[in-house]
Formats: C-alpha cells, structure tokens, sequence
C-alpha cells in the first residue's frame, strides 16, 4: 500500500513525494482544483431530494470548494477530507468566508484509513484525485460500503476514446472504464463531458509559484523544474489526449 504522501502524489499527478510538503504553496492561487464546484452542484439538484437532509462525503476535497459551494446553494451537511493539512486550513476559512462553517466539517487525513470509521452517506465526492482505493472497481467497492440505498457517487475524471491509440498508465479507456463501473454492480447514471477551462492560466500560476520556490530553495531547483515539467505535459495530455467528464454512477437495482 502507498504511504499516505505517496498516494497525495499520485492523486495531484506528481512523481517525487519530495514536492508534496510544498504543494499548498505551489497552488496558493487555486481555489478549486480540478472539480467543478457549479457541475456537482448541478448533478446533486438533478438526481437528489431534499437538499438540507443531504450528508455528503467528499474525499480529498483539496481546499473545500465544492463542499463550501454545496453547503452555501443547498444547505446540506458537508464532510471534507484531504492529506494535506495546507488545504484543510484553507477549506476552514472559506467555510467561515461563506458562512458554512456550522455545515461543513474538514478532517486533514488518509482518505483511505478515513473511510474504514465513517458511516453512510447521500453523496460520495472523488473530484480528480484519480483512482486512490485501486482501480475503478476496488474503489467503487470500497465506496459502496458507505453509500445510502438511494446515494450517488460523483467522480470528476477523464477517459481515453476506444478508438485512441494514447496510453496512460492512470487513464482508462472508456470501454474499460464502463467494464469495472458494471463489474461493481453499480451503473453510469449520467455525465457531464467538459474539457479543462482556464488551462492556460492555471498553468502559469503554478510555474510563477514553483519559480519563486527555485529562488528559495536553489538546492531543490531540480524537484521544482521536474514538477513544472511534469504538469506542462499533464495539461496537454488533459486538452488533446484525452476526455475529461464528471460521472455520476450509482447502484444497480437490477444485478442481472
């Protein structure tokens, strides 16, 4: 099993566990990384009722914009958990900024040890942190465990056209995509398919931080230029190579 840091690098498309004390500073300019607040939103009033008995999970919730944004439309409860203490100091004080600090509750934690101590949940949100229970099967097994009879889970990812010839070892193609979601018992509801937006200038905000660390710490300037490097190439792979989509996938009433 990968050390809780290993698999924060895995999950922010990061190779060396050496950069990740420093990732809270890297992306002091992002709120949201990498999920939609306003498409989870919307997939939640499209297939949930009751929006203020809502309990929603979301597992490496990063700075805690979508649950802040889903407490503040649809006054619903909000569990948040993430690996890297920066991001839930950060969650908090938007929690506050938005006046949902009585709604959201942030833990800094492996999501993967969380889970063993929590109960069911309306809502389960994986917003872009990859496939950090196993693949798609393993993880949707693990979930199934917390999920209400009537509960979604919402998954913030991308997949590889079956007719592509890209390879990527953390992206499925959608025909196996599909396979593991079935093979879980559980069935693609709906999607929303949606490219990155603001690409560009996420991408600069991140080289601008990571230069500024260069400066800082010219001793580790190779960890800094590799992690530059690195996000330059995941960016296009996001925009060229491959279909980003927010699921929503829930269980199958009929196994057959």
């Amino acid at each position: 099993m990968k050390t809780l840091e290993e698999s924060i690098a895995v999950a922010m498309d990061v190779q060396e566990t050496a950069i990740v004390p420093f990732l809270s500073y890297i992306l002091q300019d992002f709120w949201e990384i990498g999920t939609s607040p306003e498409i989870v939103i919307n997939l939640v009033q499209k297939h949930c009722q009751d929006y203020s008995t809502l309990r929603v999970l979301d597992l490496g919730c990063g700075k805690g914009a979508v649950s802040v944004k889903l407490a503040a439309t649809l006054n619903c409860n909000c569990l948040g958990i993430d690996g890297v203490s920066g991001f839930i100091e950060t969650a908090k004080e938007k929690a506050r900024e938005y006046n949902v600090e009585k709604l959201c509750q942030f833990e800094t934690g492996d999501i993967r040890e969380k889970i063993k101590e929590l109960d069911k949940f309306d809502v389960i949100v994986l917003g872009a942190i990859g496939q950090v229970f196993g693949n798609y099967y393993e993880t949707l097994i693990t979930l199934m465990k917390h999920l209400a009879p009537e509960g979604i889970i919402i998954i913030d990812d991308a997949y590889i056209e079956d007719s592509s010839t890209f390879q990527h070892p953390a992206i499925l193609s959608r025909r196996e995509l599909l396979m593991q979601i079935k093979q879980a018992k559980m069935e693609l509801i709906d999607e929303y398919i949606g490219g990155e937006t603001g690409a560009s200038e996420e991408f600069e905000n991140l080289k601008k931080r990571c230069e500024e660390l260069i400066i800082k710490y010219p001793e580790k300037s190779a960890l800094f230029e590799n992690y530059i490097q690195i996000q330059a190439d995941e960016y296009n792979v996001l925009e060229n190579e491959v279909i980003c989509l927010t699921m929503v996938v829930k269980k199958k009433t009929n196994f057959q």
